[in-house]
């Protein structure tokens, strides 16, 4: 995997989600969080598979077993899953409460759905570009 493909997956992600915050499309699109989650753990996924290759390419032999790669690449996303997690919640404590918007965290459901929905596109760039390892 390579970085620029990974920084590309990203930055399509993040373009949806400026539009989705600027037409209020996560208000009136509710279920528009389940694609915009999976989709952001993939992209995390493959930043974590590009960061992985970098990493065991120059200090790492070829004969470590999958579940070891696996762990990186998956536990790297839901890193940054549980970080996104964060900035909901400050956002939802701060910016949603000044301006009187809805929550984007209205359960600890839905946070635990969200984390779900990150780790099903993780799992999902590892089993698609394992290969690339």
């Amino acid at each position: 995997m390579k970085f620029k493909h990974a920084f590309f997956a990203i930055l399509f992600v993040l373009a949806i989600h400026g539009v989705l915050i600027l037409t209020q499309g996560y208000y009136h699109l509710k279920q528009i969080d389940i694609p915009m989650h999976i989709m952001g753990g993939f992209a995390m996924g493959m930043l974590g598979l590009a960061i992985h290759h970098q990493i065991s390419t120059r200090h790492h032999n070829k004969t470590s077993p999958w579940w070891y790669h696996f762990t990186f690449v998956v536990g790297f996303a839901m890193l940054i899953g549980v970080g996104w997690e964060f900035y909901e919640f400050i956002m939802d404590q701060t910016v949603h409460v000044w301006l009187q918007q809805p929550l984007s965290q209205p359960s600890l459901a839905n946070t635990m759905k969200d984390l779900l929905d990150d780790w099903i596109g993780a799992m999902l760039a590892f089993w698609i570009f394992r290969k690339k390892i």
